[in-house]
Formats: C-alpha cells, sequence, structure tokens
C-alpha cells in the first residue's frame, strides 16, 4: 500500500509566478470602481500618483472574449520611468506621462503616453490610450469604441 502525505501547502498565485506565459483573464464586470468613472475621472493630480506602482495585466476588451491574457506586469514609477515585463522578461522600457485631454465638447479624459513609442511590432501599444483608475484597477482604452482593445490590470 503506497500512501502520500504533505505537511503545508503553498498557496501560489499564477500572477505571483513570472514564468507562466498566460494567467487566467478577468471580464470588465469585476472592474468595478473603473466602471463608475465614466462620468467622474479623479484629478490629474490624483492620477498621476494613484499610477506609480506595479499593475498586472488582468483582463482585456477585444471583439473576442478573452480566457486568458498574457502574464504582463507594467511598473510605473515616480520619476516617470515606465518598465513592462512579459513573463517575467523585461520587454519595454520608457517614459511615460498623464495628461488631462479637454474635447472641443467639453467631454474630459486622462491621457497616457510615452515619450517613444518605439516597438514595431505594436505589440505593447497599451501605453497609449485614455485611462481610468482606481487606487487598485486601471483601465487603458486605445479606443474601445473603434474596435481597438481596452486593457485592464490591478495592483499587484
Amino acid at each position: 500500500m503506497f500512501s502520500f502525505m504533505a505537511c503545508e501547502k503553498d498557496d501560489v498565485s499564477e500572477a505571483a509566478n513570472n514564468d507562466i506565459a498566460f494567467i487566467t483573464a478577468e471580464g470588465l464586470e469585476k472592474f468595478d470602481c473603473v466602471a463608475q468613472q465614466v462620468d467622474s475621472l479623479p484629478s490629474i493630480e490624483d492620477a498621476r500618483s494613484m499610477i506609480v506602482g506595479t499593475w498586472q495585466l488582468k483582463g482585456m476588451i477585444t471583439m473576442l472574449p478573452t480566457v486568458e491574457v498574457p502574464n504582463i506586469k507594467i511598473e510605473f514609477k515616480e520619476d516617470g520611468g515606465v518598465f513592462v515585463t512579459n513573463a517575467g522578461e523585461n520587454v519595454f522600457t520608457n517614459a511615460y506621462s498623464i495628461n488631462d485631454n479637454v474635447s472641443e465638447n467639453g467631454y474630459r479624459s486622462i491621457v497616457i503616453t510615452t515619450d517613444e513609442f518605439g516597438i514595431e511590432t505594436n505589440e505593447y501599444n497599451f501605453l497609449t490610450g485614455t485611462i481610468r483608475i482606481c487606487q487598485d484597477e486601471l483601465m487603458i482604452d486605445n479606443g474601445i469604441a473603434f474596435d481597438a482593445p481596452g486593457y485592464l490590470l490591478r495592483r499587484t
């Protein structure tokens, strides 16, 4: 007779493991705070301070439903630097800025841009677009209204 016993069980979330290529996706319905920001964005000063830290890609808004997303983490530094890792490997480094944008009809949005995009394949184009941000939730919209993707992230 064979018997197996374990004294400890480590509960390791899939997002904590940098070596895996994909993690299970979450839908927009799980992002309550950013969903409520349609007409009540934070001040630009609050947005600039809230974005500092490390964020994990958790979902994508696309034409097709996504069950998995790449294991991408984005670290925004207070000095304006941004570092992107995919499965634990650094894939993009640059400088970013967060600015207010007011359209001709008075609609206010918060925009994120990098100094120089620099990625010819367009693979990491999620650092450009409008954002909605809360303390622990971030959405970067590349143009959802025009069938471009939106990215949903959580603070790690």
